[in-house]
């Protein structure tokens, strides 16, 4: 949902006067809430309800009778183009070929602006004034004062605590060993002592994910703390703009960060960055992967803490 707000700008930008429906998941709804006024209605097609089927005819007996201009399609699976037969609308839709060497942002983008400028288009989410403030009061309650330099680290994925099927042979590729995060606290830490620098090291998880937290903590020596506040997206978005320097394998934050325009340091594993990394400021992001190391059979474990810090120091303060 992040990748596509490239094109959902340029959207607005070409037809200004255009009434929007946004025909998404009630995570979508949840990302792309206040992104623009021009989002008149949001319809939601939940995948996991039960009797899908009967959702599916309403959805496309409504995409019938709403009379459309246009219709743009970001998903590439034939299941979604049945939604839109019978509608008169002229219907775009991403086409699902192998483009491994281009950014799905920026394919969902040339959709609507062949002949685009990156830096007009890049991805985006708005922050609520009101968010900003919860996320600094749970800031301060922690002690960082607006004049630490945060780094923020992501640990976690969805799906990490699935023990079965497809995850269990993507953990490697998307799960990097407590060990080394422990190690590369201790690595930005050691670095901000002998600088006489204030640096400080937070991981914002969710309730359920505190567990990892602290197998983190105590790998790193006590070199980060740890915050589990209640679930509140709004306030996560503003946590993570506040922060100087996310580090995180390739997983959702990294690009609601990018969003953001936080500076990132990510971490791939099988998965190609030109098709599926941050679309944003190639100065505000650093790639590390697997295959470019000793052992890619490892997964991420093959990129070491050391790696990561000294792709690190490029964003920390001197």
């Amino acid at each position: 949902m992040v990748m596509i707000t490239p094109a959902l700008t340029a959207l607005i930008n070409k037809y200004p006067a255009a009434e929007i429906t946004l025909l998404t998941s009630t995570d979508g709804r949840r990302v792309l809430n206040d992104f623009h006024p021009q989002i008149k209605n949001v319809w939601i097609l939940d995948r996991k309800k039960l009797f899908p089927f009967i959702q599916r005819r309403k959805i496309k007996h409504a995409i019938q009778q709403t009379g459309f201009q246009h219709i743009f399609c970001f998903e590439t699976k034939a299941s979604f183009t049945t939604l839109f037969r019978g509608s008169a609308a002229q219907i775009h839709i991403l086409q699902n070929i192998k483009q491994s060497e281009i950014n799905f942002a920026e394919r969902c983008l040339k959709m609507i602006d062949p002949v685009f400028n990156k830096d007009q288009y890049p991805v985006f989410l708005p922050i609520q004034n009101d968010a900003k403030q919860r996320a600094q009061n749970i800031l301060q309650e922690a002690g960082i004062s607006n004049d630490t330099f945060l780094i923020g680290i992501h640990p976690s994925y969805s799906g990490l605590g699935k023990k079965f099927g497809r995850n269990k042979k993507s953990l490697p590729h998307r799960n990097w060993p407590i060990s080394h995060w422990g190690e590369l606290c201790k690595l930005i830490k050691n670095y901000a002592q002998e600088k006489g620098l204030n640096i400080q090291i937070i991981m914002d998880l969710m309730p359920e994910e505190k567990e990892l937290g602290l197998e983190i903590i105590e790998a790193s020596q006590h070199n980060v703390e740890l915050l589990t506040p209640a679930p509140d997206f709004e306030r996560y978005k503003a946590t993570l703009a506040r922060m100087d320097l996310l580090i995180v394998p390739n997983t959702g934050p990294m690009h609601i960060a990018a969003a953001v325009g936080t500076n990132i340091v990510s971490l791939f594993s099988i998965h190609n960055p030109k098709d599926c990394a941050p679309f944003t400021d190639q100065s505000k992001l650093t790639v590390l992967r697997a295959e470019d190391c000793q052992h890619p059979e490892q997964g991420l474990a093959a990129i070491s803490a050391d790696d990561v810090f000294q792709a690190s120091k490029t964003f920390l303060p001197h």
